[in-house]
C-alpha cells in the first residue's frame, strides 16, 4: 500500500484492531489505463484513507518491479514544489503456469508468457501537499491536477461502473501499515452466491496458509475478501474455432474439450479464458478489479477468484485462479513471482527473457537461480546437504546444485531436484525460497511500510522514543512496547543499558531506575530477533534483528513524562 504523512499533521487513529497504531491519511485513489499511444489516462477516482505507519519517515514505497516489468515515473506537485521520485511498477506481461495434467496429478508445469495488453495501474498520495502528479513514461510526460480529477471523477469512464464490494476482514492480525495486506477479490458471484464466494476464499486461504513458510508468517498478513455481485456466474468461455485469431473465438484445440464451450457471461470483471488463444489463461480486467480495490484501499496484493469450475487461471499484475480444485495452486506459484521475486525453475524455453548472472558484469540473478558452479561461492551454499556433490546429479534429496533452471536446460542451475513450487505445482517451496520470503517480509518494497515488517509494533513503544526521556534521580520509569511474533517460531528479546544487558531476556518491559543524578545521560536500546530455523544466520542481511534506542537525560529539575511513577 501507499501513503505518505508528514509527523504531527494527522492525527493517530485505530483503523483496524490488533496491535500498533495507524495513521489515517485522507488521501487520493486514482486509476490509469493506458491508451492507444502508450499514454496514461485516468479512468476512476476516489478519495479514501491510507494508513501509514506512526513512526514513518516522509516517503511513500511502490511494490518493486519484476524484470518483466515496465516503470513509471511518479512525481507529486505540491506548496513546497515537487516531492521526490517513484516508481510504480507497470506489469505488461501476463503469465500462465499450469500443471500439465492436473486431474491425473501430473504438476509438471507448462509455461505462457503474452503482452497484457490491458496494463492498468493505480495511483495512492496523500491529499495534504498534493495539488498535481507528473507521470513519465516511453517517453510521454504527462501532469494530473488532482482538484480537477476529483471534480472530473463523475464523468470518468468507471465512475458508474466500479461495483459495489462487501469486504470481511477475515484474517485480520493487526496495523496494515505493518503488515502485508492481501486483498481477495471475487467475479462470477451472483448475488445469490456470496456464500459459494466465502466458500472458496475460505478454501484459498486455507491451502494458502498450510504451504510453508506463509503458515509460520501467517502473523504478518491481513487477509481480507471483497465480494463482488455479477449479473450471471462463471466467466467468458470463448467458442472454439480452429485456426481462430480474434477475441471472439478460441483457436486453441484444448476448448473443444471444455464443457463449457462457447458459454459468454457477463461479470463484473469481465473474466475470459482463452486469453491470447490459450485455453487456460483467465483473466480479469484490470482496470475494473483495481477500481473495486478502492474498498479496502490499503491493499499491497491482489489475488481473484473465478467462480468457474474449468481448470484455469493466470499470473503477473495479480493471480487469477477459477474455482477447480487445483487452481489454486497457480495462485501459490504466482505469489513466489510477485511477492519474492522468485525465478521459475524449470527449463522450459522462454525466448527473450531477460539474462542473468551471477558472475559479475551482469545483472545478478534472483535469489533461487544461478549460474555460479564454484561451491563456496554458491549464495545459498549454507543451505547444501551435507555430502550433496556441487554440482548436483538428478535424483540426488537435498539441497545442492542441480542444472536446469530459468528456462535453460544446461549454464542454470536450481537448489534442489523437484521439491519446489517454482519448479512444479503441487509440492512445497524449497529452504533458498522459504528464506526468500520471510527476508522479503523484512526487507520491504511490496508496500507500506517501505522498510518492511518491523517486528517492534510501531507506535506502541512507551515512553516514545523520537524525543529524549526526562528522568528524575530516584523514580522509576517503564519502557514497553508491542512485540510481533511469527504464528510459528519465536522471538529472543533484550534490553541493553548503555550497551550491557539488563533486566531478564524476553521480556516486552523494562523498569529503569537511577538513584543519584549520574550518569547524566543512558542510552537504552529494545533489541529483537526472529530466531527462526528458516533463514541462515549469515544469509540474513541483518534483516531479522530490529531494535529500538531510547535516551534518558537526567537531572533533578527535570519534567515529568508519561511512564513514571
Amino acid at each position: 500500500m501507499f501513503g505518505v504523512a508528514k509527523r504531527g499533521v494527522w492525527a493517530a487513529v485505530a483503523l483496524l484492531g490488533g496491535s500498533g497504531t495507524a495513521l489515517a491519511v485522507p488521501g487520493h485513489y486514482v486509476v490509469f489505463s493506458l491508451d492507444g499511444a502508450g499514454a496514461p489516462r485516468p479512468v476512476y477516482y476516489t478519495e479514501v484513507d491510507l494508513a501509514m505507519e506512526a513512526t514513518d519517515a516522509d516517503a511513500m514505497s511502490p511494490a518493486r518491479a519484476g524484470r518483466l516489468d515496465d516503470t513509471i515515473a511518479l512525481r507529486t506537485v505540491g506548496d513546497k514544489g515537487r516531492g521526490p521520485l517513484q516508481q510504480i511498477p507497470l506489469i505488461r506481461t501476463v503469465r500462465g503456469e499450469f500443471a500439465r495434467d492436473p486431474e491425473r496429478g501430473d504438476h509438471h508445469i507448462d509455461a505462457f508468457a503474452v503482452p497484457n495488453e490491458k496494463a492498468a495501474f493505480v495511483v495512492r498520495v496523500p491529499i495534504e501537499g498534493a495539488r498535481a502528479i507528473e507521470l513519465d513514461y516511453a517517453g510521454k510526460h504527462s501532469t494530473f491536477d488532482l482538484d480537477a480529477l476529483r471534480g472530473e471523477a463523475s464523468r470518468l469512464p468507471l465512475a458508474t461502473r466500479a461495483p459495489a464490494v462487501t469486504l470481511r476482514q477475515v484474517g485480520l492480525t493487526g496495523n496494515p501499515a505493518n503488515r502485508v495486506d492481501i486483498l481477495v477479490l471475487g467475479d462470477g458471484y451472483t448475488a445469490a452466491e456470496q456464500s459459494t464466494f466465502d466458500a472458496h476464499t475460505a478454501t484459498f486461504r486455507t491451502k494458502f496458509f498450510d504451504v510453508s513458510p506463509y503458515k509460520e508468517y501467517e502473523s504478518f498478513v491481513n487477509w481480507t475478501t471483497g465480494f463482488v455481485a455479477s449479473a450471471e456466474s462463471g466467466a467468458d468461455h470463448p467458442q472454439y474455432q480452429a485456426g481462430c485469431t480474434t477475441a471472439s473465438c478460441c483457436g486453441d484445440s484444448a476448448a473443444a474439450t471444455d464443457p463449457r464451450n462457447g458459454m459468454m457471461v457477463n461479470t463484473a470483471f469481465d473474466a475470459q479464458f482463452c486469453y491470447y488463444q490459450i485455453h487456460r489463461l483467465l483473466v480479469v480486467n484490470a482496470s475494473k478489479l483495481l477500481a473495486a480495490a478502492a474498498a479496502y484501499p490499503n491493499w499491497d496484493k491482489i489475488a481473484v477468484t473465478v467462480n468457474d469450475p474449468v481448470y484455469g487461471g493466470s499470473g503477473g499484475q495479480y493471480p487469477v485462479s477459477s474455482a477447480h480444485a487445483s487452481a489454486n495452486l497457480i495462485f501459490l506459484h504466482e505469489y513466489g513471482h510477485s511477492f519474492h521475486y522468485l525465478a521459475d525453475e524449470y527449463s522450459t524455453p522462454y525466448p527473450g527473457f531477460p539474462a542473468c548472472s551471477d558472475l559479475g558484469g551482469g545483472s545478478p540473478c534472483e535469489a533461487n537461480v544461478t549460474d555460479q558452479t564454484t561451491a563456496g561461492q554458491v549464495k545459498w551454499a549454507t543451505w547444501f546437504t551435507s555430502g550433496n556433490p556441487i554440482p548436483t546429479p538428478a535424483g540426488t534429496a537435498g539441497t545442492g546444485l542441480f542444472q536446469g533452471a530459468r528456462y535453460q536446460t544446461s549454464g542454470m542451475y536450481r537448489p534442489t531436484d523437484t521439491q519446489c513450487l517454482m519448479r512444479s505445482l503441487g509440492t512445497t517451496f524449497c529452504p533458498v525460497c522459504r528464506q526468500e520470503y520471510i527476508l522479503q517480509l523484512y526487507r520491504g518494497q511490496f508496500g507500506v511500510p517501505a522498510n518492511g515488517i518491523d517486528l517492534i509494533e510501531p507506535g506502541t513503544e512507551t515512553p516514545s522514543p523520537a524525543a529524549p526521556v526526562s528522568y528524575v534521580p530516584g523514580s522509576t520509569v517503564v519502557f514497553q512496547a508491542t512485540l510481533l511474533s511469527p504464528t510459528i517460531g519465536g522471538l529472543t528479546a533484550q534490553w541493553f543499558l548503555d550497551g550491557m544487558a539488563v533486566g531478564a531476556p524476553n521480556q516486552p518491559t523494562y523498569s529503569f531506575t537511577q538513584a543519584g543524578s549520574t550518569p547524566a545521560s543512558r542510552s537504552l536500546e529494545l533489541r529483537v530477533t526472529d530466531t527462526t530455523s528458516l533463514v541462515s544466520p549469515v544469509m540474513s542481511q541483518g534483516l531479522t534483528v530490529h531494535s529500538r534506542t531510547w535516551t534518558i537525560q537526567v537531572g533533578n529539575d527535570l519534567i515529568f513524562r508519561n511512564g513514571f511513577q
